[in-house]
């Protein structure tokens, strides 16, 4: 007796069409590239996306250039707006070379 296996190579067929649009994706659609260079404020790390000073809340950012920071307050609660940036403090970062005192 011969058993029909269309089921078998009905469902072997679909996996080799799908393994084959998947071989050929990358030649029809070439992938996206992204550029690989630091933005302008590579140096700045937040260090508090929310810090409360004087009352204002705002983000608390620390310049790795010089050691400075700073504190971006927010404006209005119902817009997303900021004021001008504060000096809080400067870290003397030329201090850490010297030896120990």
């Amino acid at each position: 007796m011969i058993r029909p296996n269309w089921i078998v190579h009905v469902l072997l067929l679909l996996i080799a069409l799908f393994l084959g649009m998947m071989a050929i994706r990358p030649y029809l659609h070439p992938e996206q590239t992204a550029l690989a260079f630091t933005g302008n404020f590579d140096h700045v790390d937040i260090i508090s996306p929310m810090f409360l000073y004087k009352g204002i809340r705002g983000v608390l950012m620390w310049d790795k250039r010089n050691g400075n920071i700073w504190f971006v307050g927010r404006g209005d609660e119902q817009e997303l707006t900021f004021v001008d940036p504060v000096l809080i403090a400067r870290l003397p970062l030329e201090k850490l070379d010297q030896p120990p005192q």
